[in-house]
């Protein structure tokens, strides 16, 4: 059972990654308020992996490193891309393609 719980905060992390990918992609389709939203809810996302993590004692430093970098993509880089299209467009067609296609 004690694994178990070193997964949740990792999970919560791995939401939060996904919400600012998601913010990402939206902002690049034009879909400014769905980005809006994608960044809120990986903010709440942020917060509650730091709040069950502390609660249960699970920290870890895979989980620490995942934290910094789903921040970083979240809240660097997502809203950049959403304030400013032009340079998210070029920078996602010069060097981040292939992880837009499906």
């Amino acid at each position: 059972m004690r694994g178990g719980i070193y997964v949740l905060p990792s999970l919560l992390t791995l939401g939060n990654l996904l919400g600012g990918f998601y913010a990402i992609v939206s902002a690049y389709d034009g879909d400014y308020g769905r980005a809006a939203v994608a960044i809120l809810i990986a903010g709440v996302l942020d917060a509650l992996d730091g709040l069950v993590a502390r609660l249960t004692g699970s920290t870890s430093d895979f989980g620490v490193q995942l934290d910094s970098l789903a921040d970083l993509v979240s809240f660097g880089v997502a809203p950049g891309c959403w304030l400013t299209p032009g340079p998210c467009f070029l920078s996602i067609a010069l060097g981040g393609s292939p992880a837009f296609c499906s």
